[in-house]
């Protein structure tokens, strides 16, 4: 749903499409960098949206809890 009324840019986008391909082909260098570039740009939004594609690739959603998010985070 690309849409002029998207609260994230296209370019943003497709920096979080390649980190979701980079994720599924293992490609940690290519993470680093993308994640780099997705730092420069990156709001809420944006960091919502990689966390709900990381997340349906996974195929679940996480749990709404953020207590469960930062005992995650953590472990990581």
């Amino acid at each position: 749903m690309n849409t002029d009324t998207d609260p994230v840019p296209a370019s943003v986008r497709r920096i979080i499409g390649g980190i979701a391909e980079a994720v599924r082909a293992g490609d940690d260098s290519r993470i680093r960098v993308l994640l780099e570039r997705l730092a420069q740009v990156a709001d809420t939004d944006a960091l919502l949206l990689l966390r709900h594609q990381l997340n349906q690739d996974l195929g679940r959603e996480p749990p709404h809890s953020s207590r469960t998010s930062d005992r995650t985070l953590a472990r990581d």
